[in-house]
């Protein structure tokens, strides 16, 4: 008998470690889960965060340019857009020039030398081929002013804006920085 009661607690001991050891298993099995959908969270959050930033930068940063490249791409309109930005390279300069016309409504003259502001090099090539047409409608416009017209500041600016409207409307600029940026007087006599 002595024996039969050294086997009755052993079953007893048994079923006793068998749920501590299952809750243990069930423990580290919980833990282990945890940490994989940590991981999973964690990698996709940072893989969601590099994917939306990353297809976002390019249209932050060049609205135009984007919608080029999604049309097809504008190369021209592109350096145009990055020069712009940039603003790093010295103001481009070319001589139209020097006036002499007879003033609208009298025997006065008008001398200036003109001079116009260029977005790049290239620009300095196609004003060189409409110089003829370019001098005729500078002419024209110059001499249809009287000496009151440019006799003050304000005159002489608004004569810059009409000059490089008439010039931009020559070289068949549709905006700004397709053409002459602006106009410049190196000289200026009225007499």
């Amino acid at each position: 008998m002595a024996e039969a009661k050294k086997a009755a607690p052993a079953p007893a001991a048994a079923a006793e470690a068998a749920p501590a050891g299952k809750s243990k298993k069930n423990l580290v099995l919980y833990i282990v889960i945890a940490l994989l959908t940590l991981v999973i969270l964690v990698g996709g959050g940072v893989g969601a965060v590099l994917f939306l930033t990353m297809g976002t930068n390019t249209a932050a940063e060049d609205p135009a340019a984007a919608h080029d490249e999604e049309s097809g791409g504008k190369e021209h309109k592109k350096e145009k857009k990055s020069k712009k930005k940039g603003g790093d390279h010295a103001p481009i300069f070319e001589k139209l020039d020097t006036f002499t016309v007879n003033l609208s409504g009298g025997s006065t003259v008008l001398q200036t030398e003109i001079h116009v502001e260029l977005d790049d090099e290239k620009m300095k090539e196609t004003i060189k081929g409409y110089t003829p047409k370019l001098r005729s409608e500078i002419i024209l416009l110059m001499s249809s002013k009287k000496p009151e017209d440019v006799s003050t500041t304000e005159g002489k600016v608004k004569l810059q804006a009409e000059l490089k409207e008439k010039i931009n409307k020559v070289l068949g600029a549709g905006e700004d920085d397709d053409g002459v940026k602006s106009v410049q007087f190196n000289s200026f006599i009225v007499q």
